[in-house]
């Protein structure tokens, strides 16, 4: 019985040094516990008080014993983490929702766009880049087409597989219909980003846009004999967007 018991506990110390590591995050922290689950798309810790905690492969630098942690530390820091910096994600989205042009019309949009940029900003996911799109507005049984032109930046407010964030772009849209002239073009959003694996990952998120331009308008003016004389002319518009956003980066 005691030979069992002696038996029992050794194997329970094998495990234990052979499950206890150090794991180091890009953001410099580091973490000490056991390893329950490591894969390419996450690595899930339990530590000596019992707690669970869930990061993204994306996010981590290196999983050494504790033994060889201060190796492993040495050998991450000659592999320069900050390399995914320098890594290049693409992004396409699709939007749609309402537009209106102040106190004059009201009506729909539907839009997409194509972007690049980089993966990582140092140790955060941060998207910074730029690209084009092609948004059209649906106002008063007239299709206004916009290609903008743009740089945008998307922050996670946390980083984790699952991250809330905010986004904003500024830009120029060039208007594609005849007699329409193109303007400034910004655009905010706040959404949650779901991290699929160190690759890719799919966004959604409420947006809103801002697109100025001159356009052709119909004005009347009234003569003095009182008789009413329609003219076509050019004259500024604000062009007001809002609604839903579905991207992806890989």
């Amino acid at each position: 019985m005691h030979i069992r018991c002696l038996l029992s506990a050794i194997m329970l110390m094998a495990f234990c040094v052979v499950d206890a590591a150090v794991i180091t995050l890009r953001s410099g922290q580091k973490i000490q516990g056991e390893v329950l689950v490591q894969n390419e798309e996450v690595v899930i810790v339990r530590n000596a008080e019992g707690a669970r905690f869930q990061y993204p492969a994306s996010e981590v630098v290196s999983v050494a014993d504790t033994e060889n942690a201060d190796k492993e530390e040495q050998q991450a820091d000659n592999k320069e983490p900050k390399q995914h910096g320098r890594k290049v994600t693409l992004m396409v989205d699709l939007t749609g929702g309402g537009a209106f042009i102040p106190q004059e019309q009201s009506g729909g949009h539907i839009g997409g766009e194509f972007m690049i940029g980089s993966r990582y900003i140092g140790s955060r996911s941060i998207f910074i880049g730029g690209g084009l799109g092609v948004h059209g507005m649906f106002l008063g049984g007239k299709t206004y087409t916009f290609l903008p032109i743009q740089a945008s930046v998307n922050v996670p407010i946390i980083e984790g597989k699952h991250a809330p964030f905010v986004g904003a772009a500024l830009g120029y849209g060039f208007g594609l219909n005849r007699g329409t002239v193109g303007g400034i073009f910004t655009a905010a959003q706040v959404g949650y980003r779901y991290t699929i694996n160190a690759r890719s990952a799919l966004l959604v998120s409420l947006r809103a846009q801002f697109q100025q331009a001159t356009v052709e308008a119909v004005e009347t003016i009234v003569g003095e004999d009182g008789t009413e004389m329609a003219y076509i002319g050019k004259a500024g518009r604000s062009f007001v967007t809002f609604g839903a956003s579905i991207g992806i980066t890989f």
